[in-house]
């Protein structure tokens, strides 16, 4: 089995949650929504990795806090798609103005939103974070 680690950044301004819209052209979970953040590179330390890709996906510095959730999928259907393990983790920003600046384009990122707590679940979020984002919002 291979295994791959990734962390997801639940970043909080007032009472709105960001969220970071999949391309139409993702090849997972086009058009559905989730956290921002991503996977472990080599040699990366875990909070490394997370300012990494939050700066990648949507240009702000955060500071990675405490876990809020853990699961995990299957990127892809073929017997070498990886198994992702993620972790949810509460992230501080001071300057909340999100830019698209070092967006990459296996992000296949192609939108972002500020919604209102009570807003975040009836979004058409990616299925397999679905519940990891409710536990993560009970705990604020």
């Amino acid at each position: 089995m291979f295994l791959q680690f990734a962390q997801k950044a639940l970043i909080v301004k007032g009472d709105r949650v960001l969220l970071v819209r999949k391309a139409t052209d993702d090849p997972h979970n086009p058009g559905r929504w989730e956290l921002p953040g991503g996977r472990l590179k080599q040699n990366e330390s875990l909070d490394a990795a997370l300012q990494r890709e939050v700066m990648e996906e949507v240009g702000l510095a955060v500071v990675p806090g405490r876990p809020l959730a853990i699961w995990s999928w299957r990127l892809g259907d073929g017997p070498e798609a990886p198994t992702v393990v993620a972790v949810a983790r509460l992230c501080n920003v001071e300057e909340a103005e999100v830019s698209f600046d070092g967006h990459e384009a296996d992000d296949y990122i192609d939108g972002y939103e500020w919604f209102a707590k009570s807003e975040v679940l009836e979004q058409d979020l990616i299925p397999s974070a679905r519940k990891p984002i409710e536990q993560s919002l009970r705990q604020l």
